[in-house]
């Protein structure tokens, strides 16, 4: 009788035991994760492509207004946007052909939607060493359009990236209203810490930023093209992004 005592006890405990684990394990089965999941590589380009704008001259007739691409620039505070130098040099060389009071130097950005955003830039401060400009614009501008409350600056690389590093470059190209996204990889970095890569550029792609696909920091502006002679063999250069905060202290 001891025994049968004990065994039945045995089971009683068992079943209290198991009733009292049972809602844990199946609350902790159910609990939904905290982790959110990573974004696409198309959901990260696309979310680059906000931030970056088209460079143009306006040059307004009697009866007409034209709008000529000249470069590519993107957002890296409020109220500023940094290129290429040589996108201000280019803009103001067509600009000379034309009655100053008539033309300006613009941003812009077209929208989905067909909306387009425009606002006159001046240049703020540039180093015609490392071909880099920063220009000033309204914050306001950006402030009161709902289509920017999403918007923001974007990150300057403190690092240079390694060798075989996937890279993409936002740029604006001839009349296109939008840009063009291209993705390469880094194939060298010389002694100035100029970025070389295989990415595709076309004109009016100076003052583009070449962002880490990873991390979505941008690593470098594009300021020239370094052609060997061969259709199929042209290299994009990029100066360094950490060479912007340099410039941003001078303002």
């Amino acid at each position: 009788m001891k025994i049968v005592r004990k065994f039945l006890l045995c089971l009683i405990c068992l079943s209290v035991f198991s009733s009292c684990t049972q809602p844990n394990q199946e609350k902790s089965a159910a609990a939904p994760s905290n982790t959110a999941p990573k974004p696409s590589k198309k959901e990260r380009i696309a979310a680059l492509n906000d931030s970056v704008f088209c460079i143009s001259i306006i040059i307004k007739g009697r009866d007409y207004e034209k709008r000529f691409s000249v470069g590519t620039g993107f957002l890296i505070g409020e109220g500023l946007i940094a290129s290429a130098l040589h996108v201000q040099t280019k803009a103001e060389e067509m600009l000379g052909k034309f009655e100053k009071p008539t033309s300006k130097i613009v941003a812009w950005k077209k929208f989905e939607t067909g909306e387009v955003t425009q606002f006159p830039i001046e240049i703020a401060v540039s180093d015609d060493k490392s071909d880099l400009a920063i220009y000033r614009f309204d914050p306001n501008i950006l402030r009161e359009n709902p289509k920017f409350s999403a918007i923001k600056p974007l990150i300057l690389a403190e690092s240079l990236p390694p060798l075989g590093e996937e890279v993409v470059s936002v740029a604006y190209y001839g009349a296109y209203e939008f840009p063009f996204n291209s993705i390469g990889n880094v194939a060298m970095i010389d002694k100035n810490e100029d970025i070389f890569s295989d990415l595709t550029l076309m004109p009016g792609n100076s003052g583009a930023p070449v962002f880490d696909l990873e991390t979505g920091e941008v690593l470098g502006v594009t300021t020239d093209v370094l052609d060997l002679g061969n259709a199929t063999v042209r290299y994009g250069i990029a100066k360094r992004a950490a060479k912007l905060y340099e410039l941003l202290w001078k303002l």
